[in-house]
């Protein structure tokens, strides 16, 4: 008898446990590992400029080009304050082949990692999109134009978030919608540097 109640009660906690391991299982995989349609969007300390020449100068690398990474396959960083728990910073590097130069020491069709203002952020529900100033990340095999600078780890940077990417494909419908920066793009079809680029078509 005593033997009975002894082996009911540890199938009883096997079976606990069991539930307990598939119920986290399915919390990771649909919930927690998740992509959530929220995007969170921060406010960033950039550079102003007032016309693309302005933004042309300041650049230490223009270049145009693709990714043929999707979004979910690039390297995402993000850093916390160790007492609050609060976002430091965030980006994602994106490996980007290079079709044209128009600024800078560098050879064209070659590949050079860029970091975009953009992440996931990881939350108890899923994870979320985190971005500055309204950033959409580059898309997989539409061509770009990018205004790129160093920052003091050596990674090439895109320059003020919008302001320092250009979809020269017409395949980029987030690029195109945001309007601040039309005014820099009419300047650049204007601009026989970027001639070769097409970026009227």
């Amino acid at each position: 008898m005593k033997l009975n109640k002894m082996v009911n009660k540890q199938t009883i906690i096997l079976t606990l446990l069991a539930g307990l391991l598939l119920l986290s299982s399915l919390y990771y995989l649909f919930i927690y590992n998740s992509v959530k349609d929220t995007i969170i969007n921060t406010s960033g300390v950039y550079a102003s400029f007032e016309s693309e020449d302005e933004l042309f100068n300041s650049a230490e690398l223009i270049v145009s080009g693709s990714t043929n990474q999707s979004f979910e396959e690039r390297k995402k960083m993000i850093t916390t304050f160790s007492v609050t728990n609060a976002i430091q910073d965030f980006y994602t590097i994106t490996d980007f082949q290079v079709e044209h130069v128009i600024k800078g020491n560098l050879t064209p069709k070659t590949t050079i990692q860029v970091g975009e203002p953009i992440s996931y952020f990881q939350g108890l529900t899923g994870k979320s999109k985190i971005t500055r100033e309204n950033y959409t990340e580059l898309k997989k095999s539409s061509n770009y134009l990018l205004f790129l600078k160093k920052n003091s780890g050596g990674l090439y940077f895109i320059m003020n978030a919008e302001f320092g990417k250009y979809n020269t494909d017409h395949t980029d419908a987030d690029d195109e919608k945001y309007a601040p920066k039309q005014t820099f793009r009419e300047q650049m079809i204007q601009d026989k540097t970027y001639a070769p680029l097409k970026p009227d078509r």
